[in-house]
């Protein structure tokens, strides 16, 4: 392939991508800190200069601190559990010798949905009173002699497993498609060079699979965060809060925010949400520089 000869080509096929980065991302950025300095009243009709007041306020409000905590105990179960569990999944994947590729397109099936139809879903398996998930653990506890408060709109524990269930199971196809992309990669003699010592599946996993794939979990650990944050909004609006604000997650906290009318305010905590992501990956990315495996020596 030739190289281009003149700059101007090379930046000429730039100039879609700069304009669309900055139409959808920069410029939104730099207008909403622009009303998080601003109050509003009715939905911007009238704007006054207010500084960095908001961000103040926010500082020392309790219940924004709650669901900045809560962002992050969401986020954390989220991404852990659904990478565990991709993770096996793809091994069991990987192994398979014989329709691999229906068992893959099967568990990545998950991703296909958008998460609105994931929520939906999510409401019609957990209702409360004719849910199937609902009535079948209902059932088997009741076998037991248990007797628990199935009703996500009520009891505060069953909600964080309605919204972070629902999460994992949105997730953990789109970890399956690249895990087994990694795991396929690994090349056939190191696979034939430890079942010739003889390595369990556990030791195989811990010591072999985990560190040559360490760039691809790396990477997803990064991506799932941020969707652990942004995208997952549908499942957790259809609680509205949860009871008692329980599930307050901050980007369902922004949206309530601005449904009130409130934009400057909602404009700041929007800014810190892009704060709190843009810390964790760059984070995630110095972790990740010193301990992925990217081959070499």
């Amino acid at each position: 392939m030739e190289a281009y000869q003149k700059k101007w080509q090379a930046v000429g096929l730039l100039v879609p991508t700069i304009v669309a980065v900055g139409a959808f991302f920069y410029w939104p950025l730099v207008r909403a800190l622009q009303l998080s300095r601003q109050k509003t009243i009715g939905f911007g009709a009238r704007s006054t200069e207010y500084g960095w007041q908001h961000f103040t306020t926010l500082a020392t409000n309790p219940d924004f601190q709650y669901s900045v905590g809560a962002s992050f105990a969401y986020a954390g179960i989220v991404v852990s559990i659904s990478m565990v569990l991709g993770l096996l999944v793809s091994l069991l994947i990987y192994r398979m010798e014989t329709y691999q590729s229906f068992y893959l397109v099967a568990a990545i099936f998950t991703y296909a949905l958008s998460f609105a139809v994931t929520a939906t879903l999510w409401k019609t398996l957990f209702n409360p009173s004719v849910g199937i998930f609902t009535e079948t653990l209902r059932g088997v506890l009741g076998l037991v002699g248990i007797s628990l408060n199935l009703d996500y709109t009520t009891n505060p524990l069953w909600a964080w497993v309605f919204v972070a269930s629902g999460g994992v199971w949105k997730l953990i196809g789109y970890n399956i498609i690249f895990m087994v992309a990694a795991l396929g990669n690994i090349p056939e003699t190191i696979n034939e060079t430890m079942r010739l010592d003889g390595l369990g599946w556990v030791k195989k996993l811990l010591f072999v699979y985990v560190p040559m794939i360490s760039p691809t979990l790396a990477f997803l650990t990064i991506v799932n965060t941020a969707n652990s944050f942004f995208l997952t909004y549908p499942i957790i609006e259809v609680l509205q809060g949860g009871p008692s604000n329980t599930v307050n997650i901050l980007i369902y906290d922004i949206y309530a925010t601005f449904s009130d009318g409130l934009i400057g305010r909602a404009s700041a905590k929007s800014i810190v949400l892009f704060v709190i992501v843009g810390g964790l990956t760059g984070i995630q990315l110095w972790i990740s520089d010193k301990f992925a495996h990217y081959g070499g020596a």
